[in-house]
């Protein structure tokens, strides 16, 4: 791994998840599966779920927010990460 993902690599690619920011024009799954092609880039990002969950959350815009939160039930950081992963799966495969 050393080889393919010197710890500089692995440090800037790490940033570029947690600075995640979902772009005004692109749709939830857009979003998500540009959330986890990042995620994929770098194998060793050692991002624990919850921290991959909420970074997410956070980077999207309102009101996929609100959306997320209405399907969600209430707030979904009230979820498990396991159940709020689960619920960004569903809704960006409906949104497909």
């Amino acid at each position: 791994m050393a080889k393919y993902f010197p710890p500089s690599k692995t440090a800037k690619l790490r940033n570029e998840i947690l600075a995640f920011q979902q772009n005004e024009s692109e749709s939830l799954y857009e979003a998500w599966e540009r959330y986890k092609d990042l995620l994929r880039r770098v194998p060793n990002h050692e991002l624990p779920l919850w921290m991959q969950v909420q970074t997410f959350y956070n980077g999207v815009t309102h009101s996929t927010r609100v959306m997320i939160d209405a399907s969600a039930g209430g707030a979904v950081m009230n979820k498990s990460p396991q159940e709020a992963y689960a619920l960004f799966e569903e809704m960006a495969g409906n949104a497909y």
